[in-house]
């Protein structure tokens, strides 16, 4: 028994080298790629075009997939905010000197002037701040830039510290993104701060009524 073992093992060592294992993988592999040529040469030249290109675009596929849930969910989080935005504004009881609109480009906050500035001031009331620090706290929660826009009627100012309507505007545009950036922690990055005086009207300034309109600060949210 001793010198059949003896004699097989090590008959088997000596018949099975390492370069053998070496050489098995070289033509598995051989095998492999004649394979591959095989199947593209039996299947049609476009068919076997995108399977062969179908394990590249697999992580584009995904990251496509990807890239869209975040827009969905992006939109579902900017529909939150405007409705939280108006749900702020009506507790703060500007139901009819403030309103929120939605569109697929930007959420726009509408306050009338006179909710945060005196005549012809730039200054922002302790009320006024509280009114922004409400809207600032819910902005705050999105990514997206932030454009304040100041806008005015057309009567000429004739006192106080500004010379004309478009330089009124740019100082309350500018008292609003300070406050949002300083005392709110709005990202400064994402804040733009507009002025457009009398010049982009959202209403007749033939009446009181649309010169009220019009004297306005709009806060406006853009949609990415």
């Amino acid at each position: 028994m001793k010198f059949f073992i003896e004699r097989y093992s090590g008959h088997k060592a000596a018949e099975n080298p390492l370069w053998l294992v070496v050489l098995s993988d070289i033509m598995t592999n051989l095998m492999l790629f004649f394979l591959i040529l095989y199947v593209f040469n039996v299947q049609p030249e476009s068919e076997a075009q995108a399977m062969f290109m179908s394990g590249f675009d697999k992580d584009k596929k995904v990251s496509a997939k990807e890239k869209e849930a975040d827009k969905v969910l992006q939109k579902f989080q900017e529909e939150d905010v405007a409705k939280k935005l108006a749900e702020e504004l009506y507790k703060a009881g500007l139901k009819d000197m403030a309103d929120v609109q939605i569109t697929d480009k930007q959420i726009k906050v509408n306050i009338a002037a006179p909710v945060l500035f005196a005549s012809g001031k730039a200054a922002l009331s302790k009320t006024s701040s509280e009114v922004l620090g409400a809207v600032a706290k819910v902005v705050v929660r999105l990514p997206n830039d932030i454009i304040v826009e100041g806008h005015t009627d057309n009567v000429p100012v004739k006192s106080g510290d500004y010379a004309t309507n478009w330089e009124l505007s740019a100082a309350r545009a500018d008292a609003v993104v300070t406050l949002m950036a300083g005392r709110y922690a709005v990202p400064e990055q994402r804040l733009i701060a507009a002025a457009y005086g009398e010049h982009r009207p959202a209403a007749s300034n033939a009446t009181p009524q649309g010169r009220a309109r019009n004297r306005r600060i709009e806060i406006i949210i853009s949609r990415k």
